[in-house]
């Protein structure tokens, strides 16, 4: 029970992290209608800066701050 409920936890979570890139990625395209031909690595790098960013918000800062530039691009890949 308490495996099934930790299992859960962490597809929340997986879900929570996905949501909050294609979130950035969205707020980047609408800066940048060119954003549709850049590869992948140049989007996740620009997701990576963003997060990194002064401003922003602290509790999904919370869920996505210890991504690398890879794990966002591995999220990236998973939404498709």
């Amino acid at each position: 029970m308490k495996e099934q409920f930790e299992e859960k936890e962490k597809d929340l979570l997986h879900t929570k992290k996905k949501e909050i890139i294609q979130k950035i990625v969205s707020l980047l395209r609408d800066q940048d209608s060119e954003l549709y031909y850049s590869p992948t690595i140049e989007i996740a790098e620009l997701v990576f800066q963003h997060i990194n960013s002064s401003d922003f918000p602290q509790k999904e800062l919370e869920i996505v701050g210890e991504l690398t530039r890879d794990d966002i691009q591995i999220l990236m890949s998973l939404n498709s």
